[in-house]
C-alpha cells in the first residue's frame, strides 16, 4: 500500500494523539483492500508529536468534514489534499501538481464571541501549525514527497462560524513528475 493519498494519511497522523486517528476507522472492519491494513500501520505509529491535537480529519468533502467537525471539541488536524493539475513539460512528462491545505482549528460547542478567547485559541493553533511546518521543512531531506512541495507557502486565519472553530491554516502545493506512477510517492 503505497499511493499518494494514504502516504500523506499516514504522515500526518504522526501528529495528533492516536486516540483521534484511531477513531476514523468508525466501522471496526471493512471489506475494502487495504483498511485493515491502514489500520494496523496507524496503531503501530510512535508516540504523536503534538498530542494536544486530539482530532484528525482527513478529507476533501465538505459534508464529510462537517460531520466529524460537529462530533468531536477542541483540537483538531484538518487535511485537505485539494485538486490535482496535470500538464506535459516539454518532452512529454506529466508534471502535476498538487494543491493542499493542513489546518490546525479548535471547535467548541459553540462559536465564542468573546474576542479574547478567540486570540489566544488562534495563537495556539498558531503554535501548533508552525511546528508541523517546521517539522516538514527539517523532514524535506528524508521524505520523497516532501522533497517535492512548493519553496513558499501561505498560512492564513481559518474561522468558521459553521465549524464552531477558529485556527490557522498552511496552504501549498507539491510539484512533481509523474507522481502517481513513481513507487513510495
Amino acid at each position: 500500500m503505497n499511493s499518494f493519498l494514504v502516504n500523506l494519511f499516514l504522515y500526518y497522523a504522526r501528529f495528533p494523539a492516536q486516540k483521534g486517528v484511531q477513531q476514523l476507522f468508525n466501522k471496526g472492519r471493512s471489506g475494502l483492500a487495504g483498511y485493515s491494513e491502514l489500520e494496523a500501520k496507524i496503531k503501530d505509529l510512535p508516540e504523536a508529536i503534538i498530542p494536544e491535537i486530539n482530532n484528525y480529519i482527513f478529507s476533501s468533502n465538505f459534508e464529510a468534514v462537517q460531520y466529524s467537525v460537529n462530533n468531536l471539541i477542541g483540537y483538531y488536524l484538518f487535511v485537505d489534499y485539494g485538486e490535482i493539475s496535470s500538464t506535459a513539460d516539454r518532452v512529454n512528462n506529466n508534471v502535476e501538481t498538487s494543491r493542499m491545505a493542513i489546518t490546525v482549528a479548535y471547535k467548541t460547542k459553540s462559536f465564542s464571541n468573546d474576542i479574547i478567547e478567540q486570540l489566544l485559541t488562534s495563537e495556539q493553533c498558531l503554535q501548533y501549525l508552525v511546528q508541523i511546518r517546521n517539522t516538514m521543512l527539517r523532514e524535506q531531506q528524508t521524505i520523497p514527497w516532501l522533497k517535492e512541495l512548493s519553496k513558499s507557502h501561505d498560512i492564513v486565519p481559518f474561522g468558521r462560524s459553521d465549524l464552531s472553530s477558529v485556527g490557522w491554516s498552511m496552504l501549498f502545493e507539491r510539484k512533481a513528475f509523474d507522481m502517481f506512477n513513481a513507487k513510495g510517492r
